[in-house]
């Protein structure tokens, strides 16, 4: 047998086949390079700034609404020459109008004041059963007239706006903002306001779409008020179609 040329012939098959794997090797698709994933975009932080243009432009394109009051502490504070202790109103708009109920304390003993104003004509009564009488327009002492416009003037009128935590209001999620007024700011709403006094507040913004729920007045908006004296305004119904009417006695029936 001629080994060397079996041998030969055994190292050509070897060369051969390892030429063909290195041909296939250069041949095939290089291995890809992973695409780095995208980078998020991070989401901007929520400022006062933001909110308050959020709040306020909800405010000012308000049509109805619920608004209340009451004193938490019930410091004395005067409505009428009487002890205020809490009032509800419903707004409304084209025409503008209102319908509260306020209730307070007398000399006498626990009474609730009704008025209803409608465009420039107001009346009041002192308890269910009393008659209807006029009230001039300029003595009502809440100016829910546009009110949409003045609660927006008086969140941007707020110094020192600061976002605190998010806190749980009846149920709902909102945002608490912390700040300071002036009770000169609240002139357009409380119209007998005296001017002067610093106060603290609180807003509740809905966190959902920054609607104001509630509003924490803390502070002398009266002169005749104690200093700890603590105002809660709540908003509610943004929107929600309402019927006032004058009574019938206003109407001559």
């Amino acid at each position: 047998m001629n080994l060397p040329a079996i041998l030969r012939r055994r190292l050509s098959i070897a060369l051969l086949g390892a030429a063909l794997l290195s041909v296939a090797a250069c041949g095939a698709d290089p291995t890809p390079t992973p695409t780095p994933a995208p980078t998020a975009t991070p989401t901007p932080e929520l400022t006062w700034e933001d909110l308050a243009s959020s709040a306020g432009g909800k405010l000012t394109a308000m049509t109805s609404a619920k608004f209340s009051m009451i004193d938490e502490n019930e410091s004395g504070a005067l409505f009428f020459n009487m002890e205020f202790k809490g009032m509800e109103a419903e707004i409304g708009s084209s025409p503008d109008s209102v319908r509260m109920l306020v209730n307070a304390v007398a000399p006498l003993g626990f009474v609730t004041i009704e008025m209803i104003a409608v465009g420039q004509e107001a009346y009041m009564k002192f308890s269910a059963d009393a008659p209807w009488a006029p009230l001039p327009i300029d003595q009502v002492p809440f100016n829910f007239y546009g009110l949409g416009d003045t609660m927006g003037a008086l969140v941007s009128n707020i110094d020192n706006g600061a976002i605190a935590r998010r806190e749980t209001v009846d149920g709902a999620q909102t945002i608490r903002v912390d700040g300071d007024l002036r009770s000169d700011d609240l002139s357009g709403l409380i119209t007998s306001s005296s001017l002067g006094h610093s106060l603290t507040v609180v807003l509740w913004l809905n966190e959902s779409d920054h609607t104001l729920r509630q509003l924490r007045i803390t502070g002398r908006i009266f002169d005749d008020d104690a200093p700890e004296t603590q105002r809660l305004i709540g908003l509610g119904d943004y929107n929600v179609p309402v019927d006032i009417q004058l009574p019938d006695t206003a109407a001559g029936s």
